[in-house]
């Protein structure tokens, strides 16, 4: 199983760093990072039914983990590798994960954990946004995956979440450095996160 730029020869410092910053930010583990922030330091509480560690385990569970087996298993078959490269791979990928997001989103729901169930509806809708795009181009999920919960993040804890403007910048341009997505793919999927997340915070946070 490997990455997407690891099928090209790419050499040299800034591929090294940009495959360090590549790493550390997929999707799934941003979601972990956020879950773990909002979980664990929630402005506004969880509701009154769930403790932190179990808003985190279905975080985990219906986030993290459930929404990347698919990509898990066919990377180990060898079908895609472990960036889903090909664009024309990407949607049944995307409509799993949109399952898990909204499986996610009913559990904090109907526990009451309104901080975790808008940002299970900001990763449905941002997951969604993405999938209509890849029918034209291919939008960096990894830029979505950092503007989406990064705009979340300064939604709920406001101006010292700007630092996550330096995770954008950083993963837009290592995920062009490794050749996985043209500048405009990352800007781009970027934009949706950020544009999709600040819609569903200000018409549900």
């Amino acid at each position: 199983m490997k990455y997407g730029d690891q099928l090209l020869d790419l050499k040299g410092r800034r591929v090294t760093i940009a495959r360090i910053i590549s790493r550390i930010t997929p999707a799934p583990l941003v979601n972990l990072y956020v879950g773990i922030l909002f979980s664990f330091f929630s402005p506004i509480g969880l509701g009154p039914t769930l403790a932190p560690s179990y808003s985190l385990l279905i975080c985990v569970w219906l986030m993290v983990i459930l929404p990347i087996v698919p990509i898990f298993y066919s990377a180990f078959k060898g079908t895609v590798d472990l960036d889903v490269s090909e664009r024309e791979s990407r949607p049944i990928f995307f409509v799993f994960s949109l399952c898990c997001y909204v499986s996610a989103f009913g559990i904090y729901l109907l526990t009451q954990c309104h901080i975790m169930s808008t940002l299970a509806l900001a990763y449905f809708s941002v997951t969604l946004g993405v999938l209509v795009a890849s029918f034209r181009t291919k939008a960096s999920v990894h830029a979505a995956g950092v503007g989406g919960p990064g705009t979340a993040l300064i939604f709920v804890f406001g101006p010292p979440a700007l630092l996550v403007i330096l995770v954008w910048i950083a993963v837009v341009w290592a995920r062009t450095v490794l050749q996985q997505h043209t500048i405009q793919q990352s800007v781009l999927g970027l934009v949706i996160g950020i544009v999709v997340t600040t819609i569903v915070y200000v018409g549900f946070y």
